[in-house]
């Protein structure tokens, strides 16, 4: 089975793509071809959420992950102590002090974190403050395609930008 990654999500994302693109008008028997043409659209639409949902859930994953181990390991570093700090600040707010770090943690939700990290970033890198709000605003449709879609759609991130987010991300926090 293939490795889910962000370049093999992205490859994906642009073979399928193509390959819808390129369907031919007999796939669309007895369509208009307006009909044919909004099917098209529709589909290319749906294929655009599924990408962009699946690559910021793995983003999710991976700063999950990077949140914990940082509170586990005790790094040294200073998006780690700014991780510490939000988790005694999380710890006190929802009265877990008694609760080991990791576990009082673990449910934190992702918008403090984004928030703290473009508190630490404040004055180091303001272009990277910038790529965290964006991030943030993404999870709005994430959230809102992994619980239902009852409410109005959010903006859709198309695959391309949550992937130049994600290298960023990845070049100042994860791979510090």
């Amino acid at each position: 089975m293939r490795e889910f990654t962000y370049d093999s999500l992205l490859e994906d994302y642009d073979l399928v793509k193509q390959g819808v693109r390129d369907l031919g008008d007999k796939y669309f028997v007895y369509l208009t071809p307006t009909e044919r043409d909004e099917l098209r659209a529709d589909l290319l639409e749906e294929i655009r959420k599924d990408y962009a949902f699946k690559l910021l859930t793995l983003l999710e994953a991976d700063i999950r992950e990077d949140f914990l181990v940082s509170l586990r390991r005790r790094k040294r570093d200073g998006v780690s102590k700014a991780y510490r700090d939000l988790c005694k600040e999380y710890r006190r707010k929802t009265r877990q002090v008694a609760k080991q770090a990791t576990q009082a943690c673990s449910r934190m939700s992702l918008e403090w974190i984004f928030d703290k990290l473009r508190d630490y970033f404040n004055g180091i890198d303001d272009e990277f403050r910038r790529v965290c709000l964006v991030i943030k605003g993404y999870f709005s449709f994430r959230n809102w395609y992994a619980h239902g879609r009852t409410r109005a759609m959010p903006v859709i991130p198309d695959p391309e930008d949550v992937y130049g987010a994600y290298k960023q991300f990845r070049e100042k926090v994860l791979n510090r």
